[in-house]
């Protein structure tokens, strides 16, 4: 560990890295994350930073010059990075200086890009605070149940299945024995709410907000199908002789023997897309819920499907997998997105409606934040691109 931690700083300290260096880091930080990062450069700065002091205008400059310095050397491993290394060396570098006090935010600024930074600890009077897990389970019996507000254990008994609520807030469905009669749940999510469920297969799902996903407490016959709306992240167990089958809005059905993928499928959103991080899937139009033959993808990882509302399906090779996955991280998202792509994010975790005061302005984002941050601060990080918002009860207001 200590000889990891020195070769670490040794090289965010220098100011050019050779071939060697790229290679180490690229591997360091596809295996690591940002918890290790932090304790490193904690352990290291610490006696030397004032964890609540502002960043200096020669502190940021010097990271914006690092960043920019990795930009333009690149770097070929010669294998799949999931996350460009350019915003693994920008979370790097602002760890090493924040020390968990701020939030940074690369924005575009006449053409070029410029460092953000908010203050957390001093959100506004009028605010709204991040969503978290909350979810609706409703029974085969229609009865519901609010599981942020359910206690740990048994919630339910469904024919041969029971209903857990676990200590960490998942749930889960344990099966005993073969049943007769097929029983169907409904775990709903509202906006400002997200949760994580094992289906009786041991199959896990993660939901984020307003979404759903229906399925039987216990799969029977040939195959496993469930059904969703909004967005959902599948890690299916394997099971060859039963296919996981994924009803999305009723336009669209996922097949997979056991795989990682992630699921779209917001009504405000253009298209349906499915992002496929491991195995292969099979994703098919469905038209009065039958499926379009002859107009299928068949993905493999690191590619995504796009469907159309008017059923025209096609192939994504290069998406950013990263912003794909996002969500599921605790983490906003907007390289290259604009200003409507953000404020319909904006507007699901934090249950705002959003309104504009005159024409939508033209701005285009770039950068990272914090799902737990207060909407006020993230909106702060926001006004930075010259876009300017009020806070009216449940209302964001988008102004001039």
């Amino acid at each position: 560990m200590e000889n990891i931690k020195q070769r670490l700083l040794q090289i965010l300290e220098s100011s050019q890295w050779n071939d060697n260096d790229k290679k180490w880091m690229s591997e360091y930080l596809e295996s690591s994350d940002t918890s290790a990062l932090q304790k490193i450069m904690q352990e290291e700065f610490k006696k030397d930073l004032n964890t609540n002091a502002d960043l200096t205008d020669k502190q940021a400059q010097k990271l914006l010059q690092k960043i920019h310095q990795r930009i333009k050397a690149g770097i070929n491993t010669g294998r799949l990075v999931h996350l460009s290394l350019w915003k693994r060396i920008a979370a790097a570098a602002a760890i090493l200086l924040l020390l968990g006090s701020a939030s940074y935010f690369l924005f575009f600024n006449n053409g070029k890009k410029e460092i953000a930074k908010t203050d957390y600890k001093t959100p506004l009077k009028i605010d709204i605070p991040p969503g978290g897990n909350k979810a609706v389970l409703t029974l085969g019996d229609n009865r519901t149940i609010i599981l942020d507000n359910a206690h740990d254990g048994t919630l339910a008994q469904q024919g041969n299945t029971k209903v857990l609520k676990l200590k960490d807030g998942q749930l889960a469905y344990n099966a005993s024995g073969n049943s007769k009669d097929v029983l169907y749940n409904t775990i709903s999510t509202p906006r400002g709410g997200q949760y994580q469920m094992t289906l009786s297969d041991g199959s896990k799902v993660w939901l984020n907000a307003a979404s759903s996903i229906r399925f039987p407490v216990a799969f029977t016959g040939n195959e496993r199908k469930v059904e969703i709306t909004g967005e959902a992240y599948f890690e299916v167990s394997k099971n060859p002789a039963k296919p996981f089958k994924v009803e999305v809005n009723g336009k669209q059905e996922v097949e997979v023997l056991g795989t990682h993928f992630n699921i779209n499928s917001y009504a405000d959103e253009a298209t349906i897309n499915t992002t496929l991080l491991e195995g292969k899937v099979k994703v098919t139009p469905l038209n009065n819920l039958q499926p379009v033959t002859g107009n299928q993808q068949f993905l493999s990882p690191g590619q995504q499907a796009q469907l159309t509302s008017n059923g025209q399906i096609s192939l994504n090779k290069n998406p950013d997998i990263e912003q794909v996955m996002a969500w599921k991280n605790g983490i906003f998202n907007f390289e290259n997105a604009d200003l409507n792509m953000v404020l319909r994010q904006l507007s699901r975790w934090y249950d705002v409606n959003v309104i504009f005061k005159g024409t939508i302005p033209q701005r285009i984002f770039e950068g990272e934040m914090q799902r737990s941050l207060n909407l006020s601060q993230v909106l702060r990080i926001l006004e930075k691109n010259n876009v300017h918002f009020r806070i009216e009860g449940k209302n964001l207001v988008v102004l001039k």
